[in-house]
């Protein structure tokens, strides 16, 4: 009996600490994210993703018009949390390369920085919160 309520009470922790750790990092992802170019920064396109209720909307838009928006492609997303570990399902994007599982390495109020595994290498994507 004192083994079967140390059971359930671990597993009513460890239910709650996963259902807490999904909401919170689904909060902190919500928005709109400006993709840095590491490749090119000064590149004189800003590419911009926005997360919404499980839609992902990418933007382009030129740096010296910050009103003119470009809708470059549309996808959906799912995003799940453990406590060790955080991961961003995209699907049905244009780029075919995308449609996976990135790793998430951060997420926080301002910076976003992904990763995924692809045939000889790591693609990294590193986005700042602006909204």
């Amino acid at each position: 009996m004192k083994y079967r309520l140390i059971f359930l009470a671990f597993l009513s922790l460890t239910v709650l600490c996963f259902s807490g750790c999904r909401k919170h990092s689904e909060d902190l992802i919500t928005g709109r994210w400006e993709m840095i170019n590491v490749a090119d920064i000064h590149s004189p396109v800003v590419v911009e993703w926005e997360f919404d209720n499980g839609v992902v909307t990418m933007f382009e838009r030129p740096k010296e018009s910050p009103g003119d928006f470009n809708k470059i492609d549309e996808g959906f997303y799912v995003l799940e949390s453990t406590p060790l570990n955080t991961t961003l399902r995209l699907l049905n994007t244009s780029n075919e390369l995308w449609n996976d599982n990135w790793d998430v390495s951060t997420l926080d109020n301002r910076v976003l920085i992904l990763h995924l595994q692809v045939t000889g290498g790591v693609m990294f994507k590193e986005f700042v919160k602006i909204r």
